[in-house]
C-alpha cells in the first residue's frame, strides 16, 4: 500500500471531520463552567488517592462505574466530547499492548509514528490523532477528566504550532513544530507521557495524577 500524506489546514481537515461524524453522533452537553475544573482537580489534585478509595468504595457499594473503570471509562469524556472520540480513546487505552509509537526530538518539535498491526485498533488511533490535531489547530480543548496538564498548555499555545500529519501503511506520523522554545519543551513532554500511556494503558495515567511517591 502507497503512503498517503495529508497535510492539514484548520478548514479543510476540520469541516472533514464534523461533517464525517455529525450525521452520527451528539455532542454531549457541557456540565457546568466549573465541570472541567472540578472533576480535573479531583483526579490530579494531591489527594488524588483518598478520591480513588472512595470511588472504588462506592463502585461497589453501588455497583456503578467508577472514574478508573477499565470497562467504561468516565475519566475520557470532556466538555464537549464526541462518542467517537471517547469510543477511540477506549479502544486505544483497552487495547494499548498492541501499538507501536516512535518519537524523534527535533530541534524545533517533535515527529511522532503510532501505528497498529489490528485495524479496528489503527483505525481508532488515525481517528483519535486526526481529531485532536484538528481541536487543536482551533483551539477547542476537549477537557478530558484525565488529560495531564502539559495537554492543557499546549492548548493554550495552540497558535504557535505547524502541524504535519501522514497516514502511514499501518498507523499515522505526526510532525510538530514551533519557534517558541517552551512550546518545543511543552510538545516533547507532551510526546513523553503519550508514548508512556501507548506503553503502560492506564496504569501510566493512574501514576501520572497520583504524582511522584513520597
Amino acid at each position: 500500500m502507497n503512503r498517503k500524506t495529508l497535510l492539514l489546514t484548520v478548514a479543510g481537515f476540520g469541516l472533514g471531520v464534523c461533517a464525517a461524524v455529525a450525521g452520527n453522533f451528539l455532542i454531549r452537553q457541557h456540565q457546568g463552567p466549573d465541570s472541567y475544573q472540578t472533576m480535573h482537580q479531583h483526579h490530579h489534585g494531591s489527594d488524588h488517592a483518598a478520591s480513588h478509595k472512595a470511588e472504588s468504595n462506592m463502585a461497589h457499594s453501588g455497583g456503578g462505574a467508577h472514574q478508573h473503570d477499565e470497562a467504561n471509562m468516565p475519566g475520557l469524556r470532556g466538555k464537549d466530547t464526541l462518542e467517537i472520540e471517547e469510543r477511540d480513546l477506549r479502544k486505544i487505552f483497552q487495547q494499548h499492548q498492541g501499538i507501536t509509537r516512535s518519537v524523534e526530538t527535533l530541534p524545533n518539535g517533535i515527529r511522532t509514528t503510532t501505528e497498529a498491526k489490528d485495524e479496528e485498533l489503527r483505525d481508532a488511533i488515525i481517528s483519535h490523532v486526526s481529531m485532536m490535531v484538528t481541536r487543536l489547530e482551533e483551539g477547542r480543548n476537549p477537557e478530558v477528566i484525565i488529560q495531564s496538564p502539559t495537554l492543557d498548555a499546549l492548548f493554550d499555545y495552540h497558535r504557535e504550532i505547524e502541524t504535519e500529519i501522514e497516514v502511514t501503511e499501518l498507523g499515522i506520523s505526526v510532525l510538530q513544530t514551533s519557534s517558541n522554545p517552551q512550546v518545543v519543551a511543552l510538545l516533547q513532554k507532551h510526546a513523553g507521557e503519550v508514548s508512556d500511556m501507548a506503553a503502560r494503558g492506564m496504569a501510566a495515567v493512574h501514576e501520572r495524577m497520583m504524582g511522584p511517591s513520597s
